[in-house]
């Protein structure tokens, strides 16, 4: 949730909007942009906002716009009040939300390997591999800090209340989102690697690296627990709901928010489990051999409640929305799945037959009636596709 008459204040800086957004009541009301990875600070990836496009007739998306071409795989996109942001060859760009015409373009700090970038009160925060993070105007480009934080960002920011939340491959940290100040580092003991985008919700920092996950206090950095999962080949982000903490990697991990403590486990799931997506009592999540396809569990109990191999062998993380489950298949299509039960509800292509980015951490969004999805060609210029109803 999010007030969305603060953003647009911030968003257009003036004093005198926000001196008068001060006297008068607040009115809070559902949030219809996609900030950042996983849609929140909490990577629930469920937009309960979503009213325009449902089972009954997302079969009927078509082609809404296509993006200028840029060289580089592109990030999963970003959506703010006017603008879809993506990340691709070191770079950020700005489109147009109405019709994916590029507004501005920039370099990241290095020039490195831009990840997915997170959008909040009118500021865009970007990281890149070679360990730098910056803050752009999201209307102009205009850079207002950047900040190396040492080592590599590979994963995206998170973004909640006025801070930044980043890994830097063995460290989590949390910077100022106006200033880039360093509030405060964790580093393991045992210098257990961190790697993935941090997930936050009540006041709590959890992150995962290597085969641990860690709860850390959002305000100090202190570690709240620690727990090390089997050895893992590659975990994914956690997310987190109603007070469970949700992890892939070689089986899909639930566990207490509070203590770390193993709620349940399922190994069902194949290997290199995705990112769980969270919505109305499920889980969703990718998996790959030996038993491949997008998979929904209970999230109370782990009870298998359905599996499509239609997918493919994938890591893509899910997306959901109005009882609709939008996956990126390994051949590079968009599909559609009913929530509830699973069943196929339709694909999308780009109309030149580029593959969507089907990678770890690539993500179809939705928001407004409107389907914004990547390219992920490494053979030819990439792009962003959105798709709405006719």
């Amino acid at each position: 949730m999010g007030l969305l008459l603060w953003d647009y204040t911030i968003y257009v800086k003036s004093a005198v909007s926000l001196a008068i957004t001060a006297l008068l009541p607040v009115i809070t009301f559902a949030d219809t942009l996609w900030r950042q990875y996983g849609l929140n600070a909490a990577h629930t990836s469920y937009n309960n906002s979503e009213t325009i496009l449902d089972p009954s007739n997302v079969s009927h998306l078509t082609l809404l716009w296509t993006s200028d071409i840029f060289n580089g795989e592109a990030t999963a996109p970003t959506l703010g009040p006017t603008s879809v942001f993506v990340g691709s060859n070191g770079r950020v760009r700005a489109l147009k939300e109405s019709n994916g015409v590029q507004r501005w373009v920039r370099f990241s700090c290095s020039g490195v390997a831009t990840v997915q970038p997170a959008f909040s009160r009118g500021l865009l925060i970007v990281g890149d591999g070679g360990g730098d993070l910056a803050a752009y105007d999201a209307g102009t480009g205009s850079r207002v800090w950047c900040d190396d934080e040492s080592g590599s960002i590979t994963s995206a920011p998170a973004v909640t209340d006025d801070s930044v939340y980043i890994t830097n491959g063995g460290a989590a940290i949390a910077v100022d989102q106006f200033t880039g100040t360093r509030r405060w580092t964790f580093t393991p003991a045992d210098f257990s690697p961190l790697t993935e985008t941090p997930a936050i919700a009540n006041g709590v920092v959890y992150v995962t690296g290597g085969s641990s996950v860690f709860a850390l206090d959002s305000s100090t950095g202190h570690r709240i627990w620690r727990h090390d999962l089997e050895a893992q080949t590659k975990i994914s982000a956690p997310s987190v709901r109603n007070g469970i903490v949700y992890v892939g990697g070689s089986a899909l991990y639930a566990l207490d928010a509070v203590n770390g403590h193993v709620v349940w486990r399922n190994r069902n799931a194949g290997v290199n489990v995705s990112t769980p997506a969270i919505a109305e009592g499920r889980v969703f999540v990718n998996a790959e051999d030996p038993d491949f396809g997008l998979w929904a569990f209970d999230a109370q109990t782990g009870a298998f409640l359905w599996r499509s191999q239609m997918p493919g062998e994938l890591q893509a993380t899910v997306s959901v929305a109005n009882g609709v489950v939008y996956d990126i298949a390994d051949d590079g299509e968009l599909m559609m799945f009913e929530a509830a039960l699973g069943t196929f509800l339709g694909s999308l292509a780009d109309p030149d037959g580029k593959p969507f980015r089907s990678a770890f951490g690539s993500q179809p969004i939705v928001a407004n009636g409107t389907v914004y999805v990547a390219t992920g060609d490494f053979q030819s210029p990439n792009r962003v596709d959105a798709f709405h109803l006719p």
